[in-house]
């Protein structure tokens, strides 16, 4: 398997793994969104709390030259430890959550 699938195989699995996680309310649910053309890969929360509505990524990946962007975590989990533990090298993660500054700091990818 080249090194693109293997990546799209790894965020599909971190997503259908945190994807399981059931919301307290009934009326929210999870939808797993794998853009495989574009490598954009999201768990979204989707539904009704009461009287407000609920939709936002819990967790949102993108592949940008061969690269893994986590781009969105609102979990309390450490996807990048995550996706080291598959073998993922940490010059190939990048967070995009991070502001462009302070990723040299973060010891994990950059974009030059």
């Amino acid at each position: 398997m080249d090194k693109l699938e293997q990546y799209r195989q790894y965020i599909q699995n971190i997503l259908t793994k945190h994807g399981q996680y059931k919301p307290h309310c009934e009326e929210i649910e999870n939808q797993l969104i794998f853009d495989t053309m574009h490598d954009h890969y999201q768990l979204m929360r989707i539904g009704w709390n009461g009287l407000s509505r609920v939709y936002h990524a819990v967790i949102h990946f993108d592949i940008k030259n061969e690269k893994i962007w986590i781009q969105q975590n609102m979990t309390d989990v450490d996807l990048a430890q995550e996706l080291l533990e598959m073998g993922v090298p940490k010059e190939d993660i990048v967070l995009g959550l991070q502001p462009p500054y302070k990723r040299p700091y973060t010891g994990y990818g950059v974009v030059v």
